[in-house]
């Protein structure tokens, strides 16, 4: 108790200095630390847990996550819009995968086929008769689909990054060959040595068999007159070569197709190499300004032969080389353009391809412990959680059962979980939908 008024008042005083002293410098050290988050001066990664507790879990669909990258600027934002282009046997099942799995998490709108199927139109271009109606837009296309860049300009937004993968054609056509069995279709003599030689070397012979219409049952779902063996992924890219018949075709005109090459860089924000593979998916993340969790896959449909594919003498080579000679344009022309990006990434760029690789192993690995285990209500401790730690070029982030299965083992399992969601959601647009008249004609729509 103070006894004397002038000592008091001088008490009180000094209390009060001190306090606007004290919250003066709570409110500078506030807006200092504020503006360290802003501008990436500190770095604070939360342990990412898997926002869904099973895969129809509509009430998490938006992982809340903030994966920090060391080496990436704070001005990078994350890029949801985009189409992929699914040719065939360019790993596409496995990025598949990938990216139904990115936007499910994220509740994005997906250009998804109609009914069960799984192309969009494929192998003729698409049209707006061939996906599910949306009552709230599209976000992301990448079912089998021919680049049809006018409709896919319509239906996307403005700010789509188109996306593709190619392959070397040689092994290619190899995987082409034996997912589609090529040679039983065509009717290669089962005795010979190597049904791969002896379909080149007598191609147009074999190819007319094989695209006869007489052979319309065994082609499944696939029309006649249309090649598995010739340019199938420039086909697949939209150039204009003669599918379906009486279309343009540009296949020998040099000078067209290398401004249709130069018109395809300029649309595309990256076409990927299949061979080069994780450097792609390097480039991809950082393109969309994305987390090594976003990019993490399990490889899907890898082939094994049934033949020989070692021992293919140099020659037959040389025959397929000039069979699909545009496929080869293509392929150079994009494996140059990826080397050029590649060699603008920075010293630090194989360190990250590196780093994923490492964490790719252990996640491909934890995974394939779960598919072992099947479906279950509950997983043992030891596998029901993946804890991914922080580097320089993650943070922390965990994985459960539930990643596993929709990154596989079947990359169409999200598709059709899509498919059975639109049913439900757009019920009443997919009714008016299947009203519109359709006037095309049986060579001018896939049934696939």
């Amino acid at each position: 108790m103070c006894f004397e008024v002038s000592r008091c008042r001088r008490l009180v005083r000094v209390k009060h200095k001190t306090l606007i002293v004290l919250f003066t410098v709570s409110v500078l050290w506030y807006l200092t630390f504020t503006l360290c988050l802003l501008y990436g001066k500190i770095s604070i990664v939360p342990t990412l847990l898997d926002s869904r507790s099973s895969i129809s879990d509509n009430n998490s669909r938006q992982d809340s996550f903030l994966d920090t990258f060391s080496h990436v600027g704070s001005s990078c934002k994350e890029k949801t819009n985009f189409v992929f282009i699914k040719g065939m046997k360019c790993a596409t099942s496995t990025l598949l995968g990938v990216f139904y799995r990115f936007g499910y998490t994220r509740n994005l709108s997906f250009v998804s086929p109609l009914r069960n199927r799984l192309y969009l139109n494929w192998p003729y271009p698409m049209t707006k008769r061939d996906f599910r109606p949306s009552s709230r837009g599209y976000n992301i296309l990448t079912d089998h689909s021919v680049f049809s860049e006018t409709v896919m300009g319509e239906i996307m937004p403005a700010d789509t990054i188109y996306i593709s993968i190619v392959r070397e054609p040689w092994t290619h056509v190899l995987s082409i060959f034996q997912y589609f069995k090529i040679h039983l279709v065509a009717g290669v003599p089962q005795n010979v040595t190597n049904p791969v030689v002896e379909y080149f070397t007598h191609v147009e012979k074999y190819e007319s068999h094989y695209a006869s219409p007489l052979n319309k049952e065994r082609l499944f779902c696939y029309p006649a007159g249309f090649s598995f063996t010739r340019n199938l992924m420039s086909h697949c890219h939209g150039m204009p070569l003669g599918f379906p018949p009486g279309t343009k075709d540009i296949s020998n005109d040099p000078d067209a197709v290398d401004q249709y090459l130069k018109h395809l860089d300029k649309k595309f924000g990256l076409i990927m190499i299949v061979e080069y593979f994780y450097e792609s998916l390097i480039l991809l993340r950082r393109l969309m300004c994305w987390a090594f969790r976003d990019i993490l896959f399990i490889r899907a449909n890898v082939a094994r032969y049934d033949f020989d594919v070692t021992k293919i003498d140099p020659h037959v080579v040389d025959i397929y080389r000039n069979w699909s000679s545009i496929d080869y344009r293509l392929f150079h022309y994009f494996n140059q353009t990826l080397w050029q990006r590649i060699s603008g990434q920075g010293s630090l760029f194989y360190e990250e391809v590196a780093e994923f690789k490492t964490v790719e192993s252990h996640v491909s690995a934890y995974c394939q412990s779960v598919y072992r285990l099947g479906k279950l209500p509950q997983y043992p401790a030891n596998v029901s959680l993946l804890v991914v730690s922080k580097s320089s070029w993650t943070g922390q982030f965990s994985l459960t059962p539930s990643d596993c299965w929709m990154l596989g083992p079947d990359p169409y399992h999200l598709l059709h979980v899509v498919q059975q969601e639109n049913d439900v959601k757009e019920a009443t647009l997919l009714a008016e939908h299947t009203k519109l008249p359709d006037n095309r004609t049986a060579s001018e729509k896939s049934v696939c």
